[in-house]
């Protein structure tokens, strides 16, 4: 191989890791916001959930105080 052969050759592999390694940079941003999606639904589904069996438990507190 010539030398501007090798020198080519050189840039490429840098060039080829240095694209390898911006994909992974990216797909982990995407992975961290996805985890962040996620967790925000579980809360935007399961707070109001939790409110909702809190209130029950409460109702069900009281009318067996009232009657008992």
């Amino acid at each position: 191989m010539t030398d501007i052969q090798i020198r080519l050759a050189d840039i490429n592999r840098r060039a080829a890791e240095a694209q390898a390694q911006r994909d992974r940079q990216f797909f982990t941003i995407i992975g961290i916001h996805m985890l962040v999606i996620v967790g925000a639904l579980f809360l935007f589904v399961s707070i109001p959930m939790g409110r909702a069996a809190s209130h029950q438990q409460f109702l069900a507190e009281q009318e067996t105080t009232h009657h008992g």
